[in-house]
């Protein structure tokens, strides 16, 4: 399916943050489903969301900071 049309892209192309990402929201997903399973408790969420946020954020600063020296 073309790398599922690209993993999702608006350029174009495949990026690590974007793939990162995805992989760290199926983790988050099993590891809250599996603690919730077994405490019958909801986990704190901040931590989980910064963490999966980041993988994103890191990869949209890297590429506009290419964008930016190239210019």
């Amino acid at each position: 399916m073309n790398f599922l049309h690209q993993l999702f892209s608006e350029s174009g192309e495949a990026s690590f943050s974007r793939l990162g990402s995805f992989l760290a929201l199926l983790f988050g997903c099993a590891w809250v489903s599996f603690i919730v399973w077994k405490t019958g408790a909801l986990p704190g969420l901040e931590g989980l969301a910064l963490f999966i946020a980041s993988l994103y954020g890191l990869g949209k600063a890297r590429e506009t900071v290419q964008r930016v020296l190239k210019k």
